[in-house]
């Protein structure tokens, strides 16, 4: 099989958004994900909510990634923020180096997608920005936002 049907291709989840009497819904097709792979950031200026993330692939590029780490100088000085970057990759080596003894299959097909992503939404004018919940439930993300009431006069 040719290798580079295996690339990781950004991961662009599938979204329903609905509203009723009181809500605004947005609904996340995140399958295999937690809530803690998951970040929702509020743009208060322009009201703009963003879900973003990654899910994680499930091919391991280990060989790719030390092919890379030696080519790299090392004498630069790090830094505090490339140190934690190194501890989250380290985390990550050791998760997929579990994943990998757990399952060691060649694959001959792959149709999930995997990687990064963010989806960004622009939030109505009477949705209280103040009263959002999120709720994440069998790989599926619920965002709720309130309607305001209409201001009487």
């Amino acid at each position: 099989f040719n290798s580079d049907v295996f690339k990781a291709v950004d991961f662009s989840p599938k979204i329903n958004l609905s509203e009723d009497e009181n809500n605004y819904y947005i609904h996340a097709d995140l399958p295999g994900m937690n809530k803690d792979q998951v970040k929702m950031e509020l743009s208060d200026d322009d009201r703009v909510l963003t879900i973003s993330g990654e899910r994680e692939t499930i091919i391991d590029n280990s060989d790719m990634d030390s092919k890379k780490d030696s080519t790299k100088n090392k004498n630069v000085k790090e830094d505090a923020n490339e140190n934690k970057e190194n501890q989250k990759k380290e985390q990550k080596k050791e998760q997929k180096e579990t994943n990998k003894e757990e399952n060691n299959r060649k694959y001959s097909r792959i149709e999930c997608s995997y990687g990064n992503f963010s989806r960004s939404f622009s939030i109505p004018e009477n949705a209280d920005i103040n009263n959002i919940q999120a709720k994440m439930e069998n790989g599926v993300l619920e965002v709720t936002l309130k309607k305001m009431e209409p201001q009487k006069n």
